[in-house]
C-alpha cells in the first residue's frame, strides 16, 4: 500500500483524503515537519502540503525544507498560485499545486500520482469525499461545504445577498435555504425572475398598481414586496431590469418605502432582499447598464457558486443522487451506472450545470427497461464529443512518437474538448493550471 504524508497545522486536509482512500492508501499528518528525518520522508510515496490559514513563519519554514536537497519525494502543495512564484523559480524540481478548497482536483491529482492503484476505483467513479445534504442542496466538495457556512452566515445576519454563478449552479436553492434559515422563515418567501418579464411589467408586478393607472389596470393589486412584508424576496436574473425598476428598487432598499404605480402614499415595507445574476455586474456597471448605487446595495454579502466542471466528483455523486431519486419517483428498477457512463458524463463540460445533469438522468432513468443505466440512454450531445476524441486518439497518438510530441497532442486534443477552458483541460489532464500554462509556452499552443 502507497503512503502518503499530509503537512497542516489543523486537521482539514488529512480526514478528508482518508475518508477518500482509506483502502488504498497509508495516511499520517504532521504539523511540523522537523520532526522527521529525510530518511524517514522519503519512504513516504507523496508529500501533500497544507500551507493556508498557517502563519507565515510555518509556511516558510516547510517550504524551505520541502525544496531543499534532501528531499526528492514527490510534493503536492496546497496554496494560491501567486503565493508560490518565487518558490517555483528556486526549485529545482515540478511543484504541482492546487487551489484552495479544490478537493476533487486534489484527489485527481493524487489518483494520478498512483493510476494503477486507482484504475478499477476511477471506473466505478465513487465519490471522493463524504457527501453531505443540506436544505435541498447535495455535494461532496469543500467549495460546496464553504456555500453551506456562507448560507448560514447570510441566514444569520439581516442583509442584502448577491449570488452570483453560472446557469443551473443552484443559486434559487441557495436563496431558499437563506431564507428558511433567517428569522423571516415564518414570513412569506417570493421568487420572482426578473429575466421573464417585460421591462413594462416589472414595477408593476413589483410594487403594484392603482386602478386605472394604466391601460388594462382594472383594479388595484399588491405587488411581491408588499405580500411578502416581514419576508424575503428573491430577484433572480437582477442584471436584466430596466433603468425605472432599478430606481425602484434603489428607494426601497434605502428607505424601506415605495409608491404603487398611480399610487399617490407611500407604503412602508419590511422585506430582506436577496438577489441573483449570472452575469458580471461589475462590467455592467462599467458599461453603464447597471446603476453603481444599487449595485453596493445589493453586494453586501456575497455567495459565488462554483460551475460543475470545476468539480468533477460531484458528477458522481449528483449522478448517483438523481438516478436514485428518479428511479423511485418512476416506479424504475436502476440499481446501477455503468462505468462507461460515469466515463461520459465526467467527460463533458456541463455548461448548463447542476440543472442540466438532473435534466439528463431524469429522461436517462425515464428510459431505462433494465436495472443497468447504460451510456446509450445519454443523449449524442454527450456520447459524441467523447467517442470522438478517442477516435482522434488512435490517429494522431502513434507508435514511434516522442513523449513531447505525444504529451503536446494530448494537450491540444484536451483544449479542443473543454473549447479553451484551461481550468477544465488542467482537471481532466490531472495537472495544476500553473503547469498547463507551462506547458502550453513550452509547445507554443
Amino acid at each position: 500500500m502507497k503512503s502518503l504524508l499530509v503537512i497542516e497545522t489543523e486537521p482539514e486536509i488529512e480526514p478528508l483524503l482518508q475518508k477518500a482512500f482509506s483502502n488504498q492508501l497509508s495516511i499520517r499528518r504532521t504539523a511540523e515537519l522537523d520532526l522527521i528525518s529525510d530518511s524517514e520522508i522519503q519512504r513516504y510515496d507523496l508529500i501533500v502540503c497544507h500551507l493556508v490559514r498557517s502563519a507565515e513563519s510555518w509556511k516558510m519554514d516547510q517550504l524551505n525544507r520541502l525544496l531543499g536537497d534532501g528531499i526528492i519525494t514527490p510534493i503536492i502543495i496546497i496554496a494560491p498560485e501567486e503565493e508560490l512564484s518565487e518558490f517555483r523559480e528556486a526549485a529545482e524540481r515540478e511543484i504541482q499545486v492546487i487551489e484552495p478548497k479544490d478537493v476533487e482536483n486534489l484527489c485527481s491529482a493524487v489518483r494520478n500520482m498512483f493510476p494503477a492503484d486507482f484504475t478499477a476505483a476511477a471506473d466505478q467513479g465513487p465519490p471522493l469525499v463524504a457527501p453531505f445534504e443540506f436544505e435541498g442542496i447535495v455535494g461532496t466538495s469543500l467549495a460546496m461545504r464553504e456555500i453551506v457556512g456562507l448560507i448560514e452566515e447570510a441566514a444569520s445576519a439581516d442583509i442584502a445577498v448577491l449570488i452570483t454563478g453560472e446557469t443551473g449552479t443552484g443559486k434559487e436553492l441557495v436563496a431558499a435555504a437563506i431564507h428558511r434559515r433567517s428569522r423571516r422563515k415564518e414570513y412569506p418567501y417570493i421568487a420572482v425572475n426578473t429575466g421573464a418579464m417585460s421591462p413594462e411589467l416589472i414595477t408593476s408586478e413589483l410594487f403594484g398598481h392603482e386602478r386605472g393607472s394604466y391601460t388594462g389596470a382594472v383594479g388595484s393589486r399588491a405587488g411581491f414586496f408588499e405580500q411578502a412584508n416581514h419576508g424575503t424576496v428573491f430577484l433572480d436574473e437582477i442584471s436584466t431590469m430596466d433603468e425605472k425598476s432599478q430606481v425602484c428598487l434603489l428607494r426601497v432598499l434605502e428607505s424601506k418605502m415605495f409608491r404603487r404605480i398611480g399610487g399617490s402614499k407611500d407604503i412602508g415595507v419590511d422585506v430582506r432582499v436577496i438577489a441573483a445574476t449570472n452575469e458580471n455586474l461589475e462590467e455592467a456597471v462599467k458599461d453603464k447598464k447597471f446603476r453603481q448605487d444599487l449595485f453596493y446595495r445589493l453586494d453586501v454579502f456575497r455567495i459565488h457558486l462554483p460551475p460543475l466542471r470545476s468539480r468533477p466528483g460531484g458528477v458522481t455523486f449528483l449522478t448517483d443522487h438523481f438516478v436514485a431519486y428518479y428511479d423511485q419517483y418512476f416506479g424504475k428498477r436502476v440499481r446501477k451506472v455503468s462505468p462507461e457512463t460515469y466515463r461520459y458524463l465526467r467527460l463533458y463540460p456541463w455548461p448548463g450545470n447542476v440543472r442540466e445533469l438532473k435534466n439528463v438522468i431524469q429522461r436517462a432513468v425515464l428510459k431505462a427497461t433494465g436495472e443497468e443505466f447504460t451510456a446509450d440512454l445519454l443523449p449524442a450531445r454527450i456520447r459524441e464529443p467523447a467517442e470522438v476524441k478517442t477516435q482522434a486518439d488512435g490517429v494522431r497518438l502513434r507508435v514511434g512518437m516522442t513523449v513531447e510530441a505525444a504529451e503536446k497532442e494530448l494537450i491540444r486534443m484536451t483544449l479542443g474538448f473543454t473549447k479553451g477552458n484551461k481550468k477544465a483541460a488542467g482537471e481532466m489532464l490531472g495537472i495544476s493550471r500553473r503547469a498547463l500554462y507551462n506547458k502550453l509556452k513550452k509547445f507554443g499552443l
